[in-house]
């Protein structure tokens, strides 16, 4: 049971799957200088990991990866009904949150893990663009991918809340989007990994609480 609940989280989010992956695909094709539009420009313009292009439109496509991800699985189940329907299986409600939670998670971990590689890659590979490259280089690319988790667990833990989109329901997710930003800027590796552990555990024992304590 617990397998098909995986295969069908999977399932289910592989159009936003797809949707993230031709995004980052732009991305990656327009900062090796592949003009994709009439109106783009044809040429390397940055140093890769370096520029802030890319951190913007990396972390947009990811930002948004993350968020309809997580609405997707509580919010639009619950619209749909199939939320009443997997909570009330011959399966603890942790369990069942628990397979979404780590669904959800992996695929945010692997898409953003994805893009780095085959970017780092292709800066790797010689005659590729002019500059020194070194893997170290990569590592805001990945504390950005992390930056991203307590995005997803905001908006998961919103969508399964009572309340108005527009009031309090869409607090959680706000919150989380302030918390991912602040584990990214954040200069100090020791401070955003405080942030990040504070904010991964608050907003996990939310969702257990919520879905523990709300009669579906």
């Amino acid at each position: 049971m617990l397998k098909a609940l995986a295969i069908k989280e999977l399932r289910e989010s592989l159009g936003i799957v797809a949707l993230a992956a031709l995004g980052l695909g732009y991305v990656f094709l327009d900062l090796i200088g592949v003009a994709m539009m009439p109106w783009t420009y044809a040429g390397q313009t940055y140093f890769p990991f370096s520029a802030g292009a890319q951190v913007f439109s990396q972390a947009l496509c990811l930002g948004a990866f993350a968020l309809l991800l997580g609405f997707r699985q509580t919010a639009w189940e619950l619209h749909n009904g199939t939320f009443y329907f997997m909570l009330h299986r011959p399966l603890p409600r942790r369990i069942v949150i628990i397979v979404k939670l780590m669904v959800g998670t992996i695929l945010v971990l692997l898409l953003n893990a994805l893009f780095v590689g085959i970017y780092g890659w292709w800066a790797a590979t010689p005659g590729t663009q002019p500059t020194p490259f070194f893997w170290s280089m990569t590592l805001p690319a990945w504390k950005l991918g992390l930056a991203i988790i307590p995005v997803y667990l905001g908006a998961f833990l919103s969508g399964m809340r009572p309340g108005q989109w527009f009031g309090s329901r869409l607090a959680p997710a706000l919150t989380g989007i302030a918390a991912g930003y602040a584990v990214y800027v954040m200069p100090w590796w020791w401070l955003s990994s405080i942030i990040w552990v504070a904010s991964v555990v608050f907003f996990t024992v939310s969702i257990f609480y919520y879905s523990s304590e709300r009669d579906y």
